[in-house]
């Protein structure tokens, strides 16, 4: 009897440890912080220590290192969608008049080391869209952070867990380099998918009339 108590005690604890640490991973995902402060050259020529410390203090996610996953999809023709984007964290506070927005399409490609190439349109009607836009990349594993200068001249960073046809805890964080009336120089924003990942889609089905 006392050894079916001690077996059961011991079931009890080591669950509890599991479900502890999953509880950890999540709220380390929400406070933000680096992990593995090691960036290549061409990390920190789009973005300096200083913006990466300054993104994390904020309250993102990034995760350093020199060998990041390739994070394209297993099979080609497919991007990566964002759903709806919920803001978690911000600099200006309950002042911040941005909260949640509606989300990007993303098509990561021509990957070699730490550069790649960006296409991003938002999914309101594609008002808000670039093409061929240089990156950089960090990580390590499966883990990984892009970071590239946006088309309003603002630092992006995008986070997250490769796992071959999503990218799981996707975060989005923007740093304002160039102020506008809603966002002074130096605004840090951090955004996570409500969805909780950014799931692949067919561009066929973004652009029926494409060929």
């Amino acid at each position: 009897m006392k050894r079916n108590i001690y077996a059961l005690c011991t079931a009890i604890c080591a669950l509890f440890a599991v479900v502890s640490c999953s509880k950890s991973d999540d709220n380390n995902e929400n406070k933000g912080g680096i992990t593995n402060n090691n960036f290549s050259q061409e990390v920190t020529k789009v973005v300096s220590q200083d913006l990466i410390q300054k993104m994390a203090d904020g309250g993102a996610t990034i995760n350093g290192g020199t060998n990041p996953p390739i994070v394209q999809p297993l099979l080609p023709g497919l991007l990566f969608t964002t759903g709806e984007l919920e803001l978690i964290h911000t600099s200006l506070g309950d002042k911040d008049p941005l909260k949640n927005f509606d989300g990007f399409y993303y098509k990561f490609y021509e990957q070699n080391g730490s550069k790649l190439k960006i296409d991003y349109e938002n999914h309101l009607a594609g008002t808000y869209a670039a093409r061929g836009v240089d990156a950089a990349i960090s990580g390590e594993g499966d883990k990984f952070t892009i970071f590239f200068i946006d088309k309003a001249g603002d630092l992006v960073a995008l986070s997250g867990k490769f796992t071959g046809d999503a990218i799981e805890n996707f975060q989005l964080t923007s740093l304002v380099k160039v102020a506008d009336n809603n966002s002074p120089e130096g605004t840090v924003r951090v955004f996570k998918s409500k969805s909780g990942y950014a799931e692949t889609i067919r561009e066929a089905e973004l652009y029926p009339n494409s060929k």
